[in-house]
Protein backbone atom coordinates (compact mmCIF):
# COMPACT_ATOMS: atom_id res chain seq x y z
CA UNK A 1 0.00 0.00 0.00
CA UNK A 2 2.76 2.43 0.92
CA UNK A 3 4.61 1.72 -2.31
CA UNK A 4 1.52 2.95 -4.16
CA UNK A 5 1.18 6.01 -1.94
CA UNK A 6 4.47 7.75 -2.76
CA UNK A 7 4.13 7.58 -6.56
CA UNK A 8 0.51 8.63 -6.17
CA UNK A 9 1.50 11.66 -4.11
CA UNK A 10 4.15 12.65 -6.61
CA UNK A 11 1.59 12.28 -9.40
CA UNK A 12 -0.83 14.50 -7.44
CA UNK A 13 1.93 17.05 -7.01
CA UNK A 14 2.64 17.00 -10.74
CA UNK A 15 -1.02 17.52 -11.61
CA UNK A 16 -1.70 20.09 -8.88
CA UNK A 17 1.42 22.18 -9.44
CA UNK A 18 1.78 24.38 -12.48
CA UNK A 19 3.73 27.52 -13.27
CA UNK A 20 6.88 28.73 -14.93
CA UNK A 21 9.44 26.02 -14.23
CA UNK A 22 12.12 27.93 -16.12
CA UNK A 23 12.29 30.59 -13.39
CA UNK A 24 12.14 28.26 -10.38
CA UNK A 25 14.72 25.84 -8.98
CA UNK A 26 14.07 22.39 -10.32
CA UNK A 27 14.81 18.84 -9.34
CA UNK A 28 17.76 17.05 -10.94
CA UNK A 29 17.61 16.51 -14.72
CA UNK A 30 15.36 13.64 -15.70
CA UNK A 31 13.28 13.93 -12.53
CA UNK A 32 9.49 14.12 -12.67
CA UNK A 33 9.41 16.13 -9.44
CA UNK A 34 7.94 19.64 -9.78
CA UNK A 35 10.05 22.71 -8.92
CA UNK A 36 10.69 23.42 -5.24
CA UNK A 37 8.41 26.49 -4.96
CA UNK A 38 5.51 24.55 -6.46
CA UNK A 39 6.07 21.65 -4.09
CA UNK A 40 6.19 24.11 -1.18
CA UNK A 41 2.82 25.52 -2.18
CA UNK A 42 1.40 22.00 -2.32
CA UNK A 43 2.88 21.19 1.10
CA UNK A 44 1.29 24.31 2.59
CA UNK A 45 -2.07 23.30 1.11
CA UNK A 46 -1.72 19.78 2.55
CA UNK A 47 -0.77 21.21 5.96
CA UNK A 48 -3.70 23.62 5.93
CA UNK A 49 -6.10 20.86 5.00
CA UNK A 50 -4.75 18.42 7.57
CA UNK A 51 -4.60 20.87 10.47
CA UNK A 52 -8.06 22.31 9.72
CA UNK A 53 -9.68 18.96 10.45
CA UNK A 54 -11.18 18.39 13.87
CA UNK A 55 -10.55 14.64 13.69
CA UNK A 56 -7.08 13.18 13.27
CA UNK A 57 -6.55 12.14 9.66
CA UNK A 58 -3.94 9.40 9.83
CA UNK A 59 -3.82 8.89 6.06
CA UNK A 60 -3.46 12.62 5.45
CA UNK A 61 -0.69 12.82 8.06
CA UNK A 62 1.15 9.89 6.47
CA UNK A 63 0.79 11.49 3.03
CA UNK A 64 2.20 14.77 4.33
CA UNK A 65 5.07 12.93 6.04
CA UNK A 66 5.91 11.24 2.74
CA UNK A 67 5.80 14.54 0.84
CA UNK A 68 8.08 16.22 3.41
CA UNK A 69 10.64 13.46 2.91
CA UNK A 70 10.23 13.51 -0.88
CA UNK A 71 10.91 17.26 -0.90
CA UNK A 72 14.10 16.87 1.13
CA UNK A 73 15.24 14.08 -1.16
CA UNK A 74 14.49 16.02 -4.35
CA UNK A 75 15.90 19.35 -3.08
CA UNK A 76 18.57 18.55 -0.44
CA UNK A 77 20.27 21.94 -0.90
CA UNK A 78 17.09 23.98 -0.60
CA UNK A 79 16.77 26.05 2.58
CA UNK A 80 13.43 24.37 3.37
CA UNK A 81 14.83 20.83 3.26
CA UNK A 82 15.89 20.73 6.95
CA UNK A 83 12.64 22.40 8.00
CA UNK A 84 10.57 19.79 6.18
CA UNK A 85 12.68 16.99 7.65
CA UNK A 86 12.10 18.52 11.09
CA UNK A 87 8.36 18.60 10.47
CA UNK A 88 8.55 15.03 9.15
CA UNK A 89 10.23 13.92 12.37
CA UNK A 90 7.46 15.47 14.44
CA UNK A 91 4.82 13.95 12.20
CA UNK A 92 6.47 10.54 12.41
CA UNK A 93 6.57 10.77 16.19
CA UNK A 94 2.88 11.70 16.21
CA UNK A 95 2.08 8.73 13.99
CA UNK A 96 3.73 6.37 16.46
CA UNK A 97 7.09 6.10 14.71
CA UNK A 98 9.61 7.41 17.25
CA UNK A 99 12.49 5.40 15.76
CA UNK A 100 11.92 7.02 12.37
CA UNK A 101 11.69 10.41 14.09
CA UNK A 102 15.11 9.86 15.69
CA UNK A 103 16.51 8.83 12.30
CA UNK A 104 15.15 12.01 10.74
CA UNK A 105 16.63 14.14 13.56
CA UNK A 106 19.95 12.34 13.00
CA UNK A 107 19.74 13.12 9.30
CA UNK A 108 19.22 16.82 10.00
CA UNK A 109 22.17 16.83 12.40
CA UNK A 110 24.41 15.12 9.85
CA UNK A 111 23.33 16.88 6.66
CA UNK A 112 22.52 20.37 7.97
CA UNK A 113 25.00 21.13 10.79
CA UNK A 114 24.60 24.90 10.33
CA UNK A 115 20.79 24.94 10.41
CA UNK A 116 19.35 27.62 12.70
CA UNK A 117 17.13 25.16 14.62
CA UNK A 118 19.81 22.59 15.31
CA UNK A 119 19.49 23.01 19.10
CA UNK A 120 15.79 22.18 18.83
CA UNK A 121 16.66 19.14 16.75
CA UNK A 122 19.15 17.82 19.30
CA UNK A 123 16.75 18.40 22.18
CA UNK A 124 13.74 16.79 20.48
CA UNK A 125 15.93 13.85 19.49
CA UNK A 126 16.90 13.37 23.15
CA UNK A 127 13.32 13.81 24.31
CA UNK A 128 12.06 11.24 21.78
CA UNK A 129 14.66 8.72 22.92
CA UNK A 130 13.59 9.35 26.51
CA UNK A 131 9.82 9.68 26.35
CA UNK A 132 8.94 7.45 23.41
CA UNK A 133 11.70 4.87 23.14
CA UNK A 134 12.21 4.68 26.93
CA UNK A 135 15.97 4.29 26.48
CA UNK A 136 17.14 6.09 29.62
CA UNK A 137 20.88 5.53 29.06
CA UNK A 138 20.79 6.76 25.46
CA UNK A 139 18.52 9.62 26.52
CA UNK A 140 21.02 10.75 29.16
CA UNK A 141 23.80 10.75 26.57
CA UNK A 142 21.61 12.68 24.13
CA UNK A 143 20.63 15.27 26.78
CA UNK A 144 24.31 15.66 27.74
CA UNK A 145 25.08 16.36 24.09
CA UNK A 146 22.48 19.15 24.08
CA UNK A 147 24.17 20.69 27.14
CA UNK A 148 27.67 20.34 25.68
CA UNK A 149 26.82 21.75 22.24
CA UNK A 150 24.41 24.49 23.32
CA UNK A 151 25.35 25.48 26.90
CA UNK A 152 23.71 28.91 26.66
CA UNK A 153 20.54 27.78 24.91
CA UNK A 154 17.27 27.47 26.83
CA UNK A 155 17.21 23.75 26.01
CA UNK A 156 20.44 23.21 27.98
CA UNK A 157 18.57 24.07 31.18
CA UNK A 158 15.69 21.80 30.15
CA UNK A 159 18.12 18.99 29.32
CA UNK A 160 19.69 19.26 32.79
CA UNK A 161 16.24 18.94 34.38
CA UNK A 162 15.41 15.99 32.18
CA UNK A 163 18.62 14.22 33.21
CA UNK A 164 17.65 14.69 36.86
CA UNK A 165 14.21 13.24 36.13
CA UNK A 166 15.59 10.14 34.42
CA UNK A 167 16.06 8.50 37.81
CA UNK A 168 12.33 8.55 38.54
CA UNK A 169 9.55 6.32 37.27
CA UNK A 170 6.57 7.97 35.60
CA UNK A 171 4.52 7.48 38.76
CA UNK A 172 7.24 9.03 40.92
CA UNK A 173 7.45 12.03 38.57
CA UNK A 174 3.70 12.55 38.69
CA UNK A 175 3.74 12.45 42.49
CA UNK A 176 6.74 14.79 42.59
CA UNK A 177 5.05 17.35 40.31
CA UNK A 178 1.80 17.07 42.27
CA UNK A 179 3.66 17.91 45.50
CA UNK A 180 5.39 20.86 43.80
CA UNK A 181 2.05 22.19 42.57
CA UNK A 182 0.53 21.75 46.03
CA UNK A 183 3.37 23.71 47.63
CA UNK A 184 3.06 26.48 45.01
CA UNK A 185 -0.69 26.68 45.61
CA UNK A 186 -0.13 26.82 49.38
CA UNK A 187 2.42 29.63 48.98
CA UNK A 188 0.00 31.62 46.81
CA UNK A 189 -2.80 31.22 49.34
CA UNK A 190 -0.45 32.32 52.10
CA UNK A 191 0.64 35.38 50.09
CA UNK A 192 -2.96 36.44 49.45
Amino acid sequence: MRTLLIPGLLAMLLVACGGDAAKAPTAPTGSTTPPAPEMSVRIRAMEDSLFAKTVFDRRGAQALLDVYKAYAKAFPNDSMAPEYLFRAAGMSKGLGGPQEAVQLYDRIIKEYPQWSRLADTYYLRAFTIDADLKQKGNAKTAYEEVIARFPDHRFAKDAKAMIQNLQYTDEELIERFRRMNDSIDAAQVKAD
